[in-house]
């Protein structure tokens, strides 16, 4: 692979929680992500071919709650099997590390043809375990084993799709959502596009930080409680319809979001 022909595209400016960004120098920590990602875990990488990165946003904040800086980065992938949400841990040594599961908030979509698929290029399989598809302590041992096997994996509740891309494994879990297709298959859907994300405290939680994705009229927020040595995450999702007026978060200020008519207000969400 020819490390110049890769490249990442910030569409808009770094957002970093709490920490202010100076014209054109990034944060640390964004830094380092930007090196790992060009030097060593270039996303959606098959068969060695680089695809240009377009990261939407990112955002520094504490999701897990261990005290350490997590980086939250907004992508916009190419292929319809990746995570629109990936997560990566950064230690007090600015070392990196890419968190296993990412996250693809919203629900299915019909196939848009905006976005290519690994199945098209040979690479990647469907498939069941049949009458132990609803069996959670099978289905964990099929994970695992796809895990160590195959590049990307994405867990629906009644098949798993799974491809060759290089890199760590990387891995999506799809099975809160109430979809299941007729065929066994990803052909004829796609993840949600993400508006925006934002992460912080919530107007009745101060103790912890929420991640929140806006998709089409509807707030996903994530409360992550731990994230295991293996890169999962102990994680509840809950979906809110966007309150009245909203019109976006704003920028490095947490769950704070404005309205259509100026007003400044903070999300309000508590998860037990």
């Amino acid at each position: 692979m020819k490390r110049a022909s890769l490249s990442l595209v910030f569409a808009v400016t770094i957002l970093a929680q709490n920490i202010s960004v100076a014209e054109n120098v990034l944060p640390p920590e964004v830094e380092a992500l930007r090196k790992l990602i060009l030097e060593r875990d270039y996303p959606e990488l098959f068969k060695n071919q680089p695809y240009r990165t377009r990261i939407e946003n990112i955002l520094v904040a504490d999701i897990d709650g261990d005290g350490r800086k997590d980086l939250i980065v907004h992508f916009s992938p190419h292929f319809r099997q990746s995570a629109t949400i990936v997560i990566y841990q950064v230690s007090s040594k600015l070392e990196v590390v890419r968190v296993t599961e990412g996250l693809a908030p919203g629900p299915m979509k019909a196939v848009t043809g905006e976005f290519l698929d690994s199945h098209v290029l040979g690479m990647a399989v469907d498939f069941d375990i049949g009458d132990k598809q609803n069996d959670a302590v099978a289905k964990s041992k099929v994970l695992k084993t796809a895990l160590s096997k195959f590049g990307g994996v994405v867990a629906y509740r009644n098949f798993f799709h799974a491809d060759n891309r290089t890199g760590k494994s990387a891995y999506i879990d799809m099975t809160h959502i109430d979809f299941s297709p007729a065929t066994k298959n990803c052909e004829s859907f796609e993840f949600s596009k993400v508006r925006q994300i934002a992460a912080g405290n919530s107007k009745s939680d101060k103790a912890r930080n929420y991640l929140a994705a806006w998709v089409d009229d509807e707030i996903y927020v994530y409360l992550i409680r731990s994230i295991s040595k293996e890169g999962l995450l102990d994680k509840q999702l809950l979906v809110k319809k966007v309150p009245p007026g909203f019109d976006g978060f704003l920028p490095g200020e947490g769950l704070t979001y404005r309205t259509a008519s100026g007003r400044r207000e903070i999300m309000d969400v508590e998860i037990k």
